[in-house]
């Protein structure tokens, strides 16, 4: 009887601990509820909204595009639907999260930076002659796409801490930092991804008050690698990457095969396009053509119309991004949402001139529409950032 008295005592004992316990549960729930509502309440909701829409039409592509290539239709989109409800996830963090903390471990970002994009080279995952990926089980990481996050958040920092960097002996760590991304990017070979992200520490730098001798330096630079890969290295990997975009067609079964069959189903789907879900190109004849070529499966399916429809959501969700920038409270915040709104319209535009025979076939995305986890969490935590950014400048316009 005594034992069963005590153990009846120790069960009343632990209730209200149990109790107690919940009660603190909720509360860090109830805590973290109310931070996402307040976090969606002042900042730019109708970023929010254009992100949502491009996600959806980019789940529903990915799904058309890409369930032919595989024995389960519903692979591709199911990976993608994790990407797209995990990136969410982040964007919700780094929404909440005040982007000034950022200037306390900037350079740390930047360290990471370095050692993915050497990890890369030292136990990388290959194909088609790149080394781009690590594996991480049955998840592939680019550390290159990280790379642009992290060249934001540490020129934004860099810059915002000390106004006066932007000359003088305070542009040598910024010039360190760009050596040292686009040799270690363009050894993967990733020529695309090394100018992405020399491109963004640019224009951050540029908002900051580059002098314009450095800029029309960069792009007398610039001209003379363009002329190397022209002239110096011919017979080489880089020379037929460049050069096969000129015609395609000249070797439609090898280098300008992939490009041949994007302008083929563009031509295909004419104004209107052919449907929704009525590619044919896509069916093995465009290689994975849920990846960096979806636009090449949207221009067949929905036609010149949804091409420009498309293209236009872009455009306004730059807008608001710049906007953003705009109307920032300080330097770091104009800083971070201008290298935002780079990275987007870097990548549409580039993807675009690829799809077309503009230039060369890179490894590119469509932002929120093409396959991939690394784009989808790079682009919704950026997307997160700039949202946290925009918080109460509703009350400000108010004011």
């Amino acid at each position: 009887m005594a034992l069963k008295r005590k153990k009846k005592a120790e069960k009343q004992n632990k209730k209200p601990e149990k109790a107690k316990r919940a009660k603190r549960n909720d509360g860090r729930i109830g805590r973290v509820g109310r931070e996402l509502l307040l976090a969606f309440n002042e900042c730019d909701y109708r970023i929010l909204i254009m992100v949502g829409i491009l996600t959806a039409f980019g789940l529903m592509m990915v799904y058309s595009a890409g369930y032919y290539t595989t024995s389960d239709p519903f692979a591709s989109i199911k990976k993608q639907g994790l990407f797209a409800v995990t990136g969410f996830v982040l964007l919700c963090f780094a929404a909440c999260y005040d982007y000034h903390k950022y200037a306390t471990w900037y350079k740390a970002v930047v360290g990471l930076s370095i050692l993915l994009l050497v990890l890369v080279l030292l136990i990388g995952s290959s194909a088609n002659g790149s080394q781009r990926w690590i594996s991480l089980g049955p998840v592939s990481i680019t550390p290159s796409e990280f790379s642009k996050l992290f060249v934001i958040i540490f020129s934004s920092c860099y810059l915002a801490i000390d106004p006066n960097r932007i000359k003088g002996k305070g542009l040598i760590p910024l010039f360190a930092v760009m050596g040292v991304h686009g040799a270690l990017i363009i050894m993967q070979p990733n020529l695309s991804s090394a100018i992405v992200v020399l491109t963004l520490m640019a224009a951050i730098m540029f908002v900051a008050g580059l002098a314009w001798r450095w800029v029309l330096g960069a792009c007398g630079l610039a001209l003379g690698v363009g002329l190397m890969f022209v002239t110096v290295l011919r017979d080489t990997y880089w020379y037929t990457r460049i050069s096969s975009f000129s015609d395609p067609f000249e070797d439609m079964q090898g280098s300008g095969y992939q490009v041949c069959q994007s302008l083929i189903a563009l031509g295909n789907g004419g104004i209107k396009g052919l449907g929704l879900g009525n590619s044919t190109t896509k069916n093995l004849y465009l290689p994975e053509p849920q990846n960096d070529f979806i636009l090449a499966v949207i221009g067949e399916e929905l036609g010149y119309i949804g091409f420009i429809v498309l293209m236009l959501a872009y455009i306004v969700l730059f807008f608001m991004l710049i906007r953003t920038a705009m109307r920032a409270k300080d330097r770091l915040g104009c800083y971070l949402a201008t290298g935002v709104a780079v990275m987007l319209a870097l990548h549409v535009a580039i993807n675009v001139a690829v799809v077309t025979s503009s230039m060369p076939p890179t490894g590119i995305t469509l932002p929120f529409v093409s396959y991939g986890g690394s784009s989808m969490w790079i682009f919704m935590y950026s997307i997160g950032v700039a949202l946290n950014v925009s918080r109460g400048q509703k009350q400000n316009r108010k004011a």
